[in-house]
C-alpha cells in the first residue's frame, strides 16, 4: 500500500473547493481519483444508510468496510444484513483476531476499566488491518460537524494517521438534511433510534459503551457515559486537518 497518499494533494485547497460542492460531487471526485482503492467505512449506526446510499450511487461496487466487534447489538447485525441486501453492498466484515469468548476469558470486562484499550483491540486493529489488506488509498466516513463538540471542526478532506486520504462528504449536513435524504430515498434509520439511541456502537453489557440519549444532549452523549472518551479511535488518532 502506498504510504502517505495524502501528501500528493493540496488538502487546504481541496477543502476550500469541497466546501462549495455537494456530497455527491465529493464522492464522485473520490471515485474517479481512487477507483477500486476507495472504500467507505460504516458502523451501521443510527443514520448510516445515508452515506452507504450516496457512495453506492456514485460507485455501486465501492468497498464497504465494517467491523463486527462481537459486542454489537443484535439489531445492528440485522440492520447491516438488511441494508447490504437492499443496496447490494460490496460488504467486507472484519473481526478482532480472537473471538468474543476468547477475549472475555483473557481480558474480562475491559470496557469497564479501560474502554480505550477495548476499542483498540476490538475495533481499531481490525479496521487498520482491513485498510492494509485491501490496499485502500482513500476512505470515506459519515462524520458530521453537528454531531458533537469534538466533531465541529471536521474537514471534508484530510489525512488519516496512516497517511491515507480521508473524506467526510456529509460533514456540513444537519440532522434535518439527513432526515430529508432518508425520507426522499425511502431509507431506514437504525431500528434502535426510535428508542433514543442516536449514536450506536457496542453494548457489551447494559449501561456500558452505548446508552440512550437524554433530551437536550448531543447525539453522541450516549457513548462511553462516565468516561472521558468521545471516539472509538478510528477518528481520534488522525493527524493533520483536525481529523
Amino acid at each position: 500500500m502506498e504510504r502517505d497518499v495524502a501528501a500528493r494533494y493540496d488538502l487546504p485547497a481541496l477543502n476550500t473547493e469541497f466546501e462549495k460542492r455537494s456530497a455527491a460531487e465529493v464522492i464522485a471526485w473520490a471515485a474517479a481519483e481512487f477507483g477500486d482503492d476507495l472504500a467507505v467505512s460504516s458502523s451501521f449506526g443510527a443514520d448510516s444508510a445515508v452515506m452507504l446510499h450516496l457512495a453506492t450511487q456514485m460507485k455501486p461496487d465501492v468497498k464497504v468496510i465494517t467491523v463486527d466487534t462481537g459486542f454489537l447489538f443484535g439489531e445492528t447485525v440485522c440492520f447491516r444484513e438488511e441494508l447490504a441486501k437492499r443496496l447490494n453492498l460490496n460488504l467486507l466484515v472484519y473481526r478482532p483476531v480472537i473471538s468474543r469468548d476468547e477475549f472475555l476469558a483473557e481480558h474480562g470486562r475491559m470496557w469497564r476499566s479501560n474502554p480505550d484499550a477495548c476499542c483498540a483491540f476490538n475495533k481499531r486493529e481490525p479496521f487498520e488491518r482491513a485498510k492494509r489488506e485491501l490496499g485502500i488509498r482513500c476512505w470515506m466516513t459519515g462524520l458530521r460537524r453537528e454531531q458533537s463538540e469534538t466533531r465541529k471542526c471536521t474537514p471534508i478532506v484530510g489525512r488519516d494517521h496512516a497517511g491515507l486520504v480521508k473524506l467526510c462528504p456529509i460533514a456540513l449536513w444537519t440532522a434535518r438534511d439527513v432526515h430529508e435524504y432518508l425520507m426522499r430515498h425511502d431509507l431506514p434509520y437504525h431500528p434502535l433510534r426510535e428508542q433514543g439511541y442516536l449514536s450506536i456502537g457496542c453494548q457489551p453489557e447494559e449501561g456500558y459503551c452505548t446508552r440512550q440519549v437524554k433530551p437536550g444532549e448531543d447525539p453522541r452523549a450516549g457513548r462511553w457515559a462516565g468516561f472521558d472518551k468521545t471516539e472509538c479511535g478510528l477518528h481520534q488518532f488522525d493527524q493533520g486537518s483536525g481529523i
